[in-house]
């Protein structure tokens, strides 16, 4: 779990103080005493661990570039003995200064000297023209926790679960509020000890997989499921047995619609998101949709604009970006831990043969019969857009031929297929989906300028997706290291870890209802990134039908690239596409007898 973090801002005042009598203060000098004696200072208190001096000094304080020992480090000297230490210095970003390596001498503590250490490190680091000074800290160091409030410091909101933790602590010391500020050191928001914030009242459209969704409200403290929405009355009736009368419910969306919400979550049929999506959004209400979010060009130019329009919050549900190997990859690389991003592999193959007649209810117009191979790529593409944060702009795609196993299921598609993507700084992406493999897999690869993150795949005796793969260098160059496991858990991996798709679901729907709060941390998909995650998709089979060639992907970002899409309904979808009506499959589609829908009917008899 990540430490706390806290923030003191330089331009608001401190309390000068004054040393106790016999008590003084002293830098650091460089010789072998004042090292044994930093360590003595800091030993006990676990910070360097059973290390010898020498060492320890060397791997917490000479490692760092920006800090000069006989100017940064501070000692707390009684009658000229050092029995306490910090050190402050300014960090890369001249705006900001490091409260670092804290500790008291064993004999000394409980003296109330904590607080002058505190106070030298502000008094210095103001004087050098810090904005502001960070600090770690842990939840068990209570009374360090209490001497860094005591001195102005503040919680930042930079992590999972962060501002749930920091309200647990005013409870625990009894303080009714503080500020907490962002990773930038702007404000976010005044919290409370007794949580009076107000849940984010929920509403879900689709009482099938809306089930997950809904779960996440009992599980949370920032959301309450207010209505659910489902024209099927027997999916109404099933959840009916465990809300009974505490939520409403509705048959038709429009009223459905007029309900006091906060968020709609849209989890009805994959093809029907966009046009439900932009009802929402007229009406006042903020989206979530889940996969896709849209299946033309022009319903993709009316979405935007619709979000546009509405100035309200669209989200979207790519749930793969919030499991727990892809969900760390992004955190390292946004933190320059890999260096630019040079490539990507995403994998979502998933044989559902077995489970087809559940998926498709036996229809042979049902959206997943009549799909493309590239129209549910976001599970692929999707973690790879988000990770890297980068636009893709152009992709070619290549189809697998139709097969027998794709033909039982009464499926028109191809059984997988792939697109090779450019992202806007040059990077490549490889990137395959489909519903007809021999096999499943779920996996992802990236590759930056300093070394290679991948998840594990299904093929080991390790948890997939649960599990992060890391070779990374020190040093662009330096070539050395071997593939780590690195830990994936955070604030809210224990609440999670029950939630479906390896608890991104649950991912997903904590960081919506902290985006429609008003926290701009929150780790959410746009219009626009939603986007750039299925375009590619819809793109690269207009490369296959075109006999493999190279393909633009619009930046709908841009107004005046829209135009040009705003009446194109190519799809497979017959009820959207009209005369502009794709082939299911490049090689056209598959004359599927009425015997085999008859037969995965029977199936659903035994």
């Amino acid at each position: 779990m990540e430490q706390l973090k806290m923030y003191k801002l330089t331009a608001e005042p401190y309390e000068e103080l004054t040393l106790p009598a016999d008590f003084s203060f002293s830098n650091f000098k460089n010789c072998e005493a004042d090292v044994r004696a930093w360590a003595d200072c800091l030993r006990n208190g676990r910070l360097i661990g059973d290390d010898t001096p020498e060492d320890a000094f060397r791997g917490s304080i000479l490692r760092i570039p920006e800090i000069d020992p006989e100017r940064d480090i501070w000692f707390i000297d009684y009658k000229g003995e050092h029995v306490g230490t910090v050190c402050a210095f300014v960090t890369d970003n001249p705006k900001m200064g490091d409260m670092h390596m804290v500790g008291i001498r064993e004999d000394f503590r409980g003296k109330g000297l904590a607080k002058y250490l505190s106070y030298i490190t502000v008094k210095s680091l103001t004087e050098r023209n810090t904005e502001y000074i960070s600090l770690t800290t842990d939840e068990f160091r209570k009374a360090a926790v209490k001497s860094y409030m005591s001195a102005g410091f503040l919680p930042v909101e930079y992590d999972y679960g962060m501002q749930g933790r920091w309200e647990a602590i005013l409870r625990e010391y009894n303080v009714d509020s503080i500020r907490m500020l962002y990773e930038d050191a702007t404000y976010y928001k005044t919290i409370y000890k007794d949580k009076t914030d107000p849940r984010v009242k929920i509403g879900v459209l689709g009482a099938g997989r809306g089930k997950t969704l809904m779960d996440y409200c009992e599980k949370s403290d920032n959301a309450v499921l207010v209505a659910v929405c489902d024209r099927d009355f027997s999916c109404l009736e099933n959840i009916k047995e465990k809300y009974k009368d505490t939520i409403t419910y509705y048959e038709d969306y429009d009223e459905f619609l007029k309900h006091d919400m906060d968020l709609v979550v849209l989890a009805n049929y994959a093809n029907e998101h966009a046009p439900f999506a932009i009802k929402a959004l007229n009406a006042g209400i903020n989206v979530l949709s889940e996969l896709l979010p849209v299946q033309t060009m022009k319903e993709a130019v009316d979405l935007v604009e619709a979000v546009e329009r509405s100035g309200k919050k669209y989200i979207y549900g790519e749930n793969c970006c919030y499991m727990p190997a892809p969900k760390k990859m992004r955190k390292l690389f946004r933190k320059g831990r890999m260096g630019e991003f040079q490539y990507g592999e995403g994998e979502y193959l998933h044989n559902l043969e077995n489970d087809w007649d559940q998926h498709s209810h036996c229809d042979p117009k049902h959206w997943r019969n009549t799909m493309s191979a590239f129209y549910y790529c976001t599970h692929a593409t999707g973690p790879l857009i988000h990770i890297s944060g980068l636009r893709p702009v152009s992709v070619t795609g290549f189809e697998a031929p139709y097969n027998k196993k794709m033909f039982r299921m009464g499926a028109l598609g191809a059984p997988f297929g792939e697109e090779i993507i450019t992202l806007e700084n040059g990077a490549i992406l490889k990137c395959i989906q489909g519903v007809g493999p021999s096999k499943d897999s779920l996996w992802y690869s990236c590759m930056g300028e300093n070394g290679v993150l991948e998840s594990v795949r299904n093929v080991s005796d390790k948890e997939g997706v649960l599990t992060l793969l890391m070779n990374c260098d020190e040093e662009e160059g330096s070539n050395k290291g071997d593939f780590k496991d690195d830990k994936t858990d955070d604030g809210l991996t224990p609440l999670a870890g029950t939630s479906d798709h390896g608890g991104g679901d649950y991912y997903l729907m904590y960081n919506a209802c902290e985006c429609v709060k008003g926290n701009k941390q929150a780790d959410v998909i746009d219009v626009y990134e939603a986007l750039d995650m299925f375009l590619p998709g819809i793109f690269a089979y207009f490369s296959v039908l075109e006999g493999n060639i190279p393909q633009a992907i619009p930046d709908l970002r841009n107004k005046t690239d829209r135009e040009k899409w705003r009446n194109d309904t190519r799809c497979t979808d017959p009820a959207v596409a009209g005369c502009q009506l794709l082939p299911s499959c490049s090689k056209g589609n598959a004359d599927i007898p009425e015997s085999v829908f008859e037969k995965l009917r029977n199936k659903n008899k035994k």
